[in-house]
C-alpha cells in the first residue's frame, strides 16, 4: 500500500481503498482457515454437511432420503484448545517486583479482566492462528486492554513489509422502514488517529463517512482541559498488539482436521449401519396372504406367517464390521491426541498411575505450551512497556520493565498416594541422617552439629542460632527440654 492513501484528505479515496481491502479479506485463504478453526471449536464440523447420493434407474445422481444419515461432531478440537489454555494459565500470571510502590501501581492494571484477556488471547490464537489485543484508555484515564477479533482485522503493509495501518470492521443488521438492512462499519487506524466509515446494501455496499461520529477522524486519546476544551493526541503506535500461535501462524486445528473428519465419518457410519440393519431381512417363498403389508404386520405382531406347502421363510442378517470400525476409531483417536499434542485423559494403561506416568502423559502438551509460553511472554513484554510508560506519565515515576518478572505457573494432576509415599520416604531418610549425626556427635563440635541438622531439616542456621542464644540456659531444678536438647547435641546418653 502507498502511504498516500492514509494522508489523503479525500474520503472517496479512502472509501474505495477500504472497500477493496475488506472484500479481499473476506475471501482470503487465511481468513477461510481462521473461520474453519472457529467453526470446529464450536463443534460445527464438516460431517454436518454430509449427504448421501446414488444413481437412479435413469442414470441421474439423486440424494438418498431413505437411508440413515446420522451427523455427530466429536469435539476433540474444543477439548484440546481449552486444555491448552487452562493448563498454561491454570494459575493467574504473576508480575513479581521487589518494589512495593510499583507493585501497588501494577495492581490497577493487572486485575481479573486482564487475566481474562490473556486467556481469550491464547484461545483466539489457537483457533485463528493469531489474535489481537486492543489498547485504549478507560474511564479512569488509564490504559486498558481487550481482545479484538482477528477475523475482523486487516493488516496493511507498505512496500517494505512494515505495518502502517489496520482496518477493523464488523457487520450488523438494523431495521429501517420495516426492512432489514445489513450494515458494515469500518475503522481505519494509523499511529495517530482513526477514521470511521459505514456501508449498507442501501448504498451498493459503498463506504461513506460515518456521520454518527462527532469527531472523524478522531485521535486515539481524548481529554478535557480545565476550560472544557477537548484535546486529543495519538498513542504514537497502532494500538493493536498481536499474539501469534506459532512461527508460521497456523491454527491448532490444521494438523488434526483430517483425522477428526475421519473419526466423525467412521463413528457416524457405524451408527448408520446399526440403525439401517438392526432388523433381520425375511426371504419368504410361497406366501399365502393377500399382500406384503399383511406379511410385515404378521411378522411384527404374531411373529408368524403362513406359507404354501412348497413355501418357506429364510431369515437373513447383515454382519456389521463393528470390530474393524472400532479399531479404526481407536487409531484415529490416538493420532488426534498425538498430532494435536494433547493430554488424553481417557488413557488407563496398566492401572499403575504414578506421578512419573502422569508427567509422561503430559509431555506433548508441555511441548506445545512451551512454544506458546515463549510467545505469550514476548506479548506481555510489549504490554508491560506500555503499562510502565503510563504509570511513569501519570505518577511522575521512573520505573522500568526490567524491575518486573513474569511468572507463569502450570498445574497438572498428581497422585496423592505417590506424594504421600515420597514424603514418608524423605522423612525416614532425614531421620536416619540425624541418627547418624548423633552417633558421631562426640567427635563433632556443637556449631558443626547444628549446621548439619539445619541443613537436613532445611532450616535457616542463622535464625536457629539466634533463637538458641536468646534462650535462658540457667540450670533448671528438674528435667528441661532445652537441657535435653543440649545434651543431645553434645552426644550424652540421657536414656537413664
Amino acid at each position: 500500500m502507498d502511504i498516500k492513501y492514509l494522508k489523503s484528505s479525500n474520503p472517496e479515496v479512502l472509501s474505495k481503498f477500504i472497500y477493496n481491502m475488506i472484500q479481499n479479506d473476506r475471501i482470503s485463504a487465511l481468513k477461510r482457515r481462521m473461520r474453519e478453526g472457529v467453526k470446529y471449536y464450536d463443534y460445527k464440523h464438516d460431517i454436518l454437511k454430509f449427504r448421501l447420493f446414488y444413481y437412479n434407474d435413469d442414470g441421474q445422481l439423486v440424494e438418498e432420503k431413505n437411508r440413515s444419515n446420522i451427523k455427530i461432531p466429536h469435539s476433540f478440537f474444543t477439548e484440546q484448545v481449552d486444555q491448552k489454555v487452562q493448563y498454561l494459565l491454570s494459575n493467574p500470571v504473576e508480575f513479581y517486583t521487589e518494589d512495593t510502590n510499583l507493585k501497588t501501581y501494577l495492581e490497577e492494571y493487572i486485575d481479573e479482566d486482564f487475566q481474562l484477556m490473556l486467556q481469550e488471547m491464547v484461545e483466539g490464537a489457537s483457533k485463528k492462528a493469531y489474535e489481537f489485543a486492543y489498547v485504549y484508555r478507560n474511564k479512569d484515564n488509564r490504559l486498558a486492554f481487550k481482545v479484538a477479533d482477528s477475523l475482523k482485522v486487516v493488516i496493511i503493509y507498505d512496500s517494505m513489509n512494515n505495518i502502517i495501518a489496520m482496518i477493523r470492521y464488523y457487520d450488523t443488521e438494523i431495521t429501517k422502514d420495516n426492512r432489514t438492512i445489513t450494515v458494515t462499519k469500518a475503522e481505519l487506524w494509523d499511529d495517530e488517529k482513526t477514521w470511521f466509515f459505514v456501508s449498507s446494501n442501501e448504498h451498493d455496499n459503498r463506504f461513506i463517512i460515518d456521520q454518527s461520529e462527532e469527531i472523524n477522524p478522531k485521535p486515539h486519546q481524548l481529554i478535557e482541559d480545565s476550560e472544557g476544551k477537548i484535546l486529543g493526541k495519538g498513542f504514537g503506535f497502532i494500538p493493536f498488539l498481536k499474539l501469534s500461535n506459532n512461527k508460521n501462524e497456523k491454527t491448532d486445528l490444521e494438523p488434526i482436521k483430517a483425522l477428526i473428519d475421519d473419526y466423525d465419518l467412521m463413528a457416524c457410519a457405524l451408527s448408520n449401519n446399526l440403525v439401517d440393519f438392526d432388523h433381520p431381512i425375511y426371504a419368504v417363498k410361497g406366501y399365502s396372504g393377500d399382500n406384503l403389508d399383511t406379511l410385515v404386520t404378521n411378522l411384527r405382531t404374531k411373529k408368524t406367517v403362513g406359507v404354501a406347502e412348497d413355501g418357506g421363510i429364510d431369515v437373513k442378517t447383515v454382519d456389521i464390521p463393528v470390530t474393524a470400525r472400532k479399531t479404526k476409531l481407536e487409531t484415529d483417536k490416538e493420532s488426534i491426541y498425538k498430532f494435536g499434542m494433547a493430554f488424553d485423559s481417557s488413557q488407563v494403561g496398566d492401572g499403575n498411575i504414578t506421578n512419573v506416568v502422569i508427567k509422561s502423559r503430559y509431555s506433548l502438551l508441555d511441548l506445545k505450551c512451551n512454544k506458546t509460553e515463549i510467545r505469550l511472554k514476548a506479548f506481555l513484554k510489549q504490554v508491560l512497556d506500555l503499562i510502565i510508560q503510563d504509570i511513569n506519565e501519570r505518577y511522575h515515576k521512573s520505573f522500568t520493565r526490567q524491575q518486573i518478572e513474569v511468572i507463569i505457573t502450570r498445574s497438572m494432576m498428581v497422585s496423592e498416594t505417590d506424594n504421600a509415599t515420597v514424603d514418608k520416604s524423605n522423612a525416614e531418610t532425614k531421620g536416619l541422617l540425624i541418627q547418624n549425626l548423633l552417633d558421631v556427635a562426640p567427635y563433632i563440635d556443637d556449631e558443626s552439629m547444628l549446621k548439619e541438622i539445619c541443613e537436613i531439616q532445611e532450616l535457616d542456621y542463622e535464625e536457629v542460632q539466634k533463637r538458641m542464644e536468646e534462650q535462658d540456659y540457667t540450670e533448671p531444678k528438674g528435667d528441661d527440654i532445652n537441657d535435653e536438647n543440649k545434651n543431645l547435641l553434645k552426644g550424652k546418653d540421657i536414656s537413664n
